[in-house]
């Protein structure tokens, strides 16, 4: 193992931790739905810029709604709202509160269509333009019940058990690019602990076979002993990286979906006061419903 290929190696793991995820776990994977009164749709729309793309988004959502087949469809007016966030278990989550009511009119007749915009995500495609990813939440029925929707870059503890395999929590998370950098660089670790192991053992026979030449033997069995000892401690490095990164490091933005009138408990860290004016810290319990 030459030493351009060890800091190649390291090159591998310095552009991996940069990599990090962009593309939202839900473009081109709708999630799925908890009841049948609503559905989720993704509308890829295309603008000049972003502005543009968004009202081509509404456009096409009242078309996928309503008509496969008219020609002219007019949206007369989509009204968006906000979005509110909120701490759930310390973590940050995005509630999705950004309502949508577009009246559409199709063949002189009026339409309604109803829901909410979860997220989006841009991109630019070959000509320059904007390539706008949205996902709605749209009711498919008179009195659609919709469900709670979160939007988090949270995982949980899920990926760092899923490192044991490296670079499989970085995948699950969303960030391919890295994922594949630290399981490329730990295989070609590997390689090179087998490359350098056999070539070490072989001059170390020789030794022994020709002693003649046994200063010389000896010394090239301890360079690859050297080269061996090196691909071990960027393996162990890149494997101890992959486990703490697994675990800290944010993942592709996810929905969350939680049934509409559920409860659940959240808890976040606090400071407590006692009468003997002494602080401490602990632990806050809270029943959401």
């Amino acid at each position: 193992m030459r030493l351009r290929h060890i800091i190649s190696l390291f090159y591998l793991l310095f552009i991996s931790i940069w990599a990090s995820a962009q593309v939202p776990k839900w473009v081109n994977n709708t999630p799925l739905e908890l009841n049948k009164t609503y559905k989720f749709i993704e509308i890829i729309s295309i603008g000049n810029d972003l502005n543009s793309a968004r009202i081509d988004a509404l456009r096409l959502l009242a078309q996928d709604r309503q008509l496969t087949n008219a020609i002219n469809v007019n949206v007369e007016s989509g009204k968006l709202t906000h979005a509110e966030q909120t701490m759930i278990n310390g973590n940050l989550n995005e509630v999705i509160k950004e309502q949508i009511d577009i009246n559409v009119k199709i063949s002189g007749e009026n339409y309604q269509v109803r829901g909410q915009k979860i997220d989006e995500y841009e991109e630019k495609n070959q000509n320059g333009q904007i390539k706008l990813h949205t996902l709605f939440m749209v009711a498919v029925c008179n009195n659609p019940i919709f469900d709670n929707v979160y939007l988090t870059d949270k995982y949980g503890f899920s990926p760092v058990m899923m490192s044991l395999i490296p670079g499989a929590g970085q995948m699950y998370k969303g960030s391919y690019l890295k994922g594949g950098c630290i399981l490329g660089a730990e295989i070609i670790s590997a390689v090179g602990i087998i490359l350098c192991e056999n070539q070490r053992a072989d001059y170390s026979n020789k030794v022994i076979e020709q002693p003649r030449f046994a200063k010389e033997y000896n010394t090239k069995s301890n360079n690859w002993a050297t080269g061996r000892n090196l691909c071990i401690g960027v393996a162990g490095a890149i494997y101890v990286y992959n486990l703490i990164d697994a675990a800290v490091s944010k993942g592709a933005r996810r929905v969350k979906i939680k049934r509409s009138g559920s409860a659940d408990f959240s808890y976040r860290p606090c400071i407590l006061f006692d009468g003997m004016n002494r602080i401490s810290a602990g632990l806050s319990l809270s029943y959401n419903f």
